[in-house]
């Protein structure tokens, strides 16, 4: 797409932080998306960095952010607000960039930039105050305890979104709306696996669903051969049983949602507990299509990769969240 092509109007706001204690030391990042016009947060975002510098933490912050703006609308027009001076006078071409580190982060950050320029969006930079950027530091902090957090967020935080982001679900082919666990049902959690493309990565994709899961899991997913030889390895690894059935092919006729996957998933969520899905790419969309009403228009947006690792969880009340999506970290 060329840089005259025409945006989306749609405004967002990145909000970033990063820190360590000691310089270098025990160094998170944390970052989020927010609607401006509504204030509702739309993702939510925070990794540890191991021993890093304050300033690699800043930048892999605003990295994070321009990546989960990328994922939300590529075309939009974005303010990135951040309290490190440094950062947002580097990335607005007004200081130098020295360190080697510090050059190589602003290259990716710039290119993540004209990524949405190119799309038809814009970019640009404000410094705040510390006092007023309280929950990115909050989610750099988290990252710098250990925690990795990656929110996709429904329901209540996104009341008030605007409309290309929260039409009915019944645009992207589901009818009911969320799906209420019948009295005395556990909540649902659910580990989807994109099936890969050859057999490659099944060992590292088996250990890392072993690190997420225990035993008890249920185990189930699409019934083609390369699918179905996923499937019975992570049970193996997990002792539970394999569930093989075409509804997770995510193959049947139509646009959008595969009404064959919501059905299944909709059965997992009337069993509640653990669970682990294997299944195709529109397999995985069209049960985030169901968690977060996607409209068609909008159903492949998300990115999401061969082997790569996804994660929801459904409440009592049918309230769900995505802990995280196209996690691909177990692959390098």
């Amino acid at each position: 797409m060329s840089p005259a092509s025409r945006g989306t109007g749609r405004r967002l706001v990145v909000e970033a932080d990063g820190g360590s204690r000691g310089n270098p030391g025990v160094a998170g990042y944390g970052a989020l998306v927010r609607d401006p016009a509504t204030g509702a947060v739309l993702v939510e975002l925070a990794e540890p960095l191991g021993k890093q510098s304050n300033n690699v933490a800043e930048y892999s912050g605003l990295i994070a952010g321009l990546r989960a703006v990328l994922d939300i609308d590529a075309g939009a027009d974005v303010r990135v607000r951040m309290d490190s001076k440094l950062v947002v006078e580097q990335m607005s071409g007004r200081w130098k960039i020295k360190h080697e580190d510090m050059r190589r982060l602003a290259l990716e950050a710039r290119d993540l930039c004209a990524e949405i320029t190119d799309n038809g969006g814009s970019v640009d930079f404000e410094w705040i105050p510390r006092e007023k950027n309280k929950d990115a530091d909050a989610l750099s902090n988290e990252a710098m305890d250990g925690k990795s957090v990656h929110r996709v967020l429904t329901g209540d935080a996104r009341e008030g979104a605007d409309a290309a982001a929260t039409e009915p679900a019944s645009e992207a082919g589901s009818t009911d709306g969320p799906v209420a666990a019948p009295a005395g049902v556990r909540p649902l959690r659910l580990l989807l696996v994109q099936t890969p493309l050859d057999d490659g990565p099944t060992r590292a994709i088996v250990a890392a669903v072993r690190r997420l899961v225990g035993p008890g899991a249920v185990v189930v997913g699409a019934d083609d051969d390369h699918s179905a030889r996923v499937v019975r390895d992570i049970a193996s690894a997990v002792d539970a049983d394999a569930g093989l059935s075409g509804d997770w092919s995510g193959r049947a006729p139509g646009d959008g949602a595969d009404a064959r996957v919501v059905t299944a998933y909709r059965s997992l969520v009337a069993s509640g507990g653990t669970a682990v899905a294997v299944t195709s790419r529109r397999g995985i969309l069209s049960v985030l299509a169901e968690v977060l009403g996607t409209p068609v228009d909008r159903f492949w947006a998300l990115a999401t990769a061969a082997g790569s690792l996804t994660a929801v969880e459904v409440w009592e009340d049918g309230s769900a969240s995505v802990a995280f999506t196209n996690r691909t970290d177990h692959l390098a």
